[in-house]
């Protein structure tokens, strides 16, 4: 028994971070917030000849990542007819995207209910002190993931590496997808999970803080 409350101590400051950093990073591909800032700040949509708004891609966008099946598709309106913008291997390469994504947040759900079932374990076999210790450790370690997580994505290689693995639909340069969601797009990315998971990391320090203070009997 020792040696699996010892054990669960390592594994909430390993999933505890993870659940932070994937969570946050994954939510942040799903809001169509994300993708606005991005298009208003980069001008990419309005660098498409194209009668579809910066906002309505991004709808389309990030609806796709969280709609059940179904091809990503946006079309053009021309005259009386609708012409599809995106073609096969854009369409191949969103549902490859689409499919890894939905992986990444399977990842973050698996991570959330082990570290907050190990904290709940511990916390009310009234290891309060060490869990105290474990929950402020695991903070730090997820601050320096996403310090880590920014020097990944904010290099080339390590895109076009993941890119590679994950997806390796090969594209123009000059085709609409990658005008959208190129390089410029990781700048967006950074910002947004680097907000939002700095207010998860802040939620979690504040109910751990008042779950595990020590209590006193004067003030």
């Amino acid at each position: 028994m020792r040696k699996f409350n010892y054990a669960s101590s390592v594994l909430v400051v390993i999933f505890i971070p993870l659940m932070i950093v994937i969570l946050s990073s994954n939510l942040v591909l799903r809001l169509s917030e994300t993708y606005v800032y991005h298009f208003n700040d980069s001008r990419a949509a309005s660098g498409l000849a194209y009668n579809v708004t910066g906002s309505e891609f991004a709808d389309e966008i990030a609806g796709y990542w969280s709609s059940f099946g179904g091809e990503f598709q946006v079309y053009d309106d021309n005259g009386n007819f609708k012409d599809p913008i995106f073609d096969d291997n854009e369409v191949a390469a969103m549902a490859k995207a689409k499919n890894v994504i939905n992986l990444h947040l399977l990842s973050g759900l698996v991570s959330a209910v082990l570290g907050i079932g190990f904290y709940t374990y511990l916390y009310r076999k009234g290891y309060r002190k060490a869990l105290r210790k474990r929950g402020f450790l695991a903070s730090v370690i997820t601050a320096a993931l996403i310090i880590v997580q920014d020097i990944l994505i904010a290099t080339g290689r390590f895109r076009a590496a993941l890119y590679s693995t994950f997806i390796g639909v090969s594209l123009d340069e000059d085709s609409p997808l990658v005008t959208l969601l190129g390089s410029p797009f990781y700048k967006t990315f950074i910002i947004f999970s680097n907000v939002l998971g700095i207010a998860m990391l802040g939620i979690f320090i504040y109910v751990h803080f008042n779950l595990t203070k020590e209590k006193r009997i004067f003030y």
